[in-house]
């Protein structure tokens, strides 16, 4: 005998919003629940490739037909901003296209790196149409070894002069 599944309108409704989600998730980067703090902010994605390595994280952005002096990026409180403008060819004609899936416009994206980073020491390389930023990460705090001198004799505590 087979198993009767009861039909519910809001299941349905529930899949086509996940759906939706994943869809404008991947179009146009947001909606994603990974933990990570990237975020496209403004009218453009900017897709970007983040990775550490045991001194750096590292940003590549591919920003192809951009000037290299188009593009501004700044480091504030841990924060990386990176933004700018692709220009669409000037021969170009959206009524004239038949397939379009290249992105023109401004473009902004935002990068909090989890963890302290020594943004003097920041370093960015625009090469063949992508954007490589180097930021070194900062020694952590209790990560230094500190000799301490020891004494080899010790002064005896005076007992009149203990409180």
């Amino acid at each position: 005998m087979a198993n009767l599944v009861r039909w519910s309108p809001l299941s349905d409704l529930m899949s086509l919003h996940s759906a939706m989600d994943r869809l404008f998730g991947d179009t146009f980067g947001a909606g994603m629940s990974t933990g990570r703090t990237v975020a496209a902010v403004g009218t453009g994605y900017l897709p970007l490739d983040v990775y550490q390595t045991d001194k750096d994280w590292v940003i590549r952005a591919a920003v192809p037909g951009v000037d290299p002096s188009a593009v501004e990026v700044t480091f504030d409180g841990g924060t990386i901003t990176i933004s700018g403008e692709i220009t669409a060819p000037e021969n170009s004609h959206p009524e004239n296209f038949w397939l379009r899936e290249n992105f023109y416009g401004k473009f902004r994206r935002r990068v909090t790196l989890p963890e302290e980073a020594r943004a003097e020491q920041s370093k960015a390389q625009f090469q063949n149409g992508l954007l490589t930023i180097t930021v070194p990460k900062a020694e952590p705090a209790g990560a230094k070894s500190v000799k301490i001198p020891v004494s080899a004799e010790a002064k005896p505590v005076d007992s009149a002069t203990r409180p």
